[in-house]
């Protein structure tokens, strides 16, 4: 089956680090996909001979079609103006107990934080302390995790290169490869951290394991380990995690 990725952004995967991109395209392309980025679908046609895919320099045809052009919260008609909200607006922007008003909570895709089930799980959590006066940590978005399910997995927390520096941070950044685990690595895949003020902002690893790895490193940033402290941490080998050591490191 010949598959054609169309990206309207310069690249697949634009939200994340450059070398994530860049990996994932060459395993694309490893496996015999198309990618065609930059590239708008202008009007798209179907016949019994199947779909034809107008852009503005070819004419892509397929026999199936698959349109994942994301979504957007749809606020109208909950009767958010009764309780003095926007019924307009894209987002509720919650406080750090997930109230939107006296009385009112809001969870998941609506609050913006990060369109993803874990998400939902953790601000549910945090409606839950509040509504039975628990005691507890309040929202924190620092350290929020996602990873990307393709063949490798890019697996991100925290601040790109380019956001960390967007905000003013004096970032520092570092990058190393998952081939560093040792002859018995049969992959491999850049890892990139990003540093600001003796702790680590954000990091991506891309691999088979990219979602796991990312693990440490959610728990680095949340917690505010120092970069001296991770950098003497024993690393298991032949383990996938033990390539962020070199790269912590480097950023020393």
């Amino acid at each position: 089956m010949k598959v054609t990725v169309i990206e309207t952004a310069d690249r697949i995967l634009a939200v994340e680090e450059p070398e994530a991109s860049a990996a994932v395209a060459q395993a694309f392309a490893e496996d015999g996909i198309t990618v065609l980025t930059s590239a708008r679908a202008e009007r798209v046609e179907h016949d019994d001979d199947g779909f034809r895919v107008h852009l503005a320099d070819r004419v892509v045809t397929t026999d199936h079609l698959l349109v994942a052009a994301g979504r957007r919260n749809n606020l109208t008609g909950l009767g958010l103006e009764h309780v003095g909200l926007d019924p307009q607006a894209r987002v509720l922007e919650p406080d750090e107990r997930m109230r939107v008003a006296d009385g009112v909570w809001a969870i998941g895709d609506i609050t913006g934080k990060g369109a993803f089930t874990h998400m939902s799980m953790y601000q549910a959590d945090l409606v839950i302390r509040d509504l039975t006066g628990g005691d507890g940590p309040r929202a924190d978005y620092r350290a929020v995790g996602r990873v990307t399910f393709t063949a490798p997995e890019v697996g991100s927390v925290g601040l790109t290169e380019a956001a960390a520096r967007a905000c003013g941070l004096d970032v520092k950044t570092a990058t190393g490869d998952l081939g560093t685990r040792g002859w018995i690595a049969g992959e491999s895949g850049p890892v990139k951290l990003v540093a600001a003020q003796g702790v680590l902002v954000g990091g991506t690893v891309v691999g088979s394991t990219g979602g796991e790895v990312l693990s440490a490193l959610v728990t680095a940033i949340h917690a505010r380990v120092p970069l001296t402290t991770l950098a003497d941490m024993h690393f298991a080998y032949p383990t996938f995690h033990r390539a962020l050591q070199p790269v912590l490191r480097a950023l020393l």
